[in-house]
């Protein structure tokens, strides 16, 4: 569980700062901007849960 927390943590952080970021107009809309905020959540999610995930294995072999 502990290792989960982290990159979900981030996803979400990317994904409010989208919703809550100035859009043109015609792509104002809550949809539209998760949509292209899952441009940038979701690698971010897999560089930190990659990120948890070794550094957990790290702490383990100590």
């Amino acid at each position: 569980m502990k290792t989960i927390i982290p990159p979900l943590l981030a996803y979400l952080i990317i994904c409010i700062i989208a919703i809550l970021a100035p859009a043109s107009e015609g792509y104002d809309t809550v949809s539209w901007k998760l949509l292209v905020g899952q441009i940038y959540a979701i690698p971010v999610l897999i560089v930190v849960a990659f990120v948890t995930f070794y550094m957990n294995k790290k702490r383990a072999n100590k």
